[in-house]
């Protein structure tokens, strides 16, 4: 009976010794993984803006005039009857297209930033045209049949 004594009060000894302290919790530093493998990334972008980028020289094809820096860029142009003629607005004020002939078109053309309009040409002739906001802003279309 005496060992059975003396190993229980061993035993409670043992759990008091090791119960009553605490260890710090132990860290580990863990390598973070680096990507060598490239991540593609797609992206889609939808313009807000106009992008036209206006050339020296325009033929009968390309219809469009750019408004940028106050100035129509070409501010002369020559088209086929039956063409259409757009005026893109790249600046960041607006600007207001009228055509010195009142009998051909009674609308003038409102165009904020980025905005466009557009006039069909039937008939051959000679289609002055400014604009209202800025009267130094002029040009010319010319129809051949």
């Amino acid at each position: 009976m005496k060992n059975r004594f003396m190993l229980v009060l061993l035993a409670a000894c043992f759990i008091a010794i090791c119960g009553c302290t605490e260890s710090a919790p132990q860290t580990i530093d863990t390598p973070v993984p680096t990507h060598t493998t490239p991540i593609l990334v797609t992206r889609t972008y939808i313009p807000t803006t106009a992008m036209i980028t206006p050339t020296p020289s325009v033929s009968v094809s390309d219809n469009t005039i750019m408004i940028s820096k106050n100035m129509f860029t070409p501010a002369n142009m020559t088209v086929k009857a039956g063409s259409t003629v757009r005026w893109v607005n790249g600046d960041d004020h607006p600007h207001r297209i009228e055509f010195a002939n009142k009998d051909f078109s009674t609308s003038t053309y409102l165009l904020g930033p980025s905005q466009s309009a557009s006039q069909k040409f039937d008939r051959p002739g000679t289609y002055d045209y400014d604009c209202l906001i800025h009267p130094f802003m002029k040009g010319t279309i010319t129809v051949v049949g």
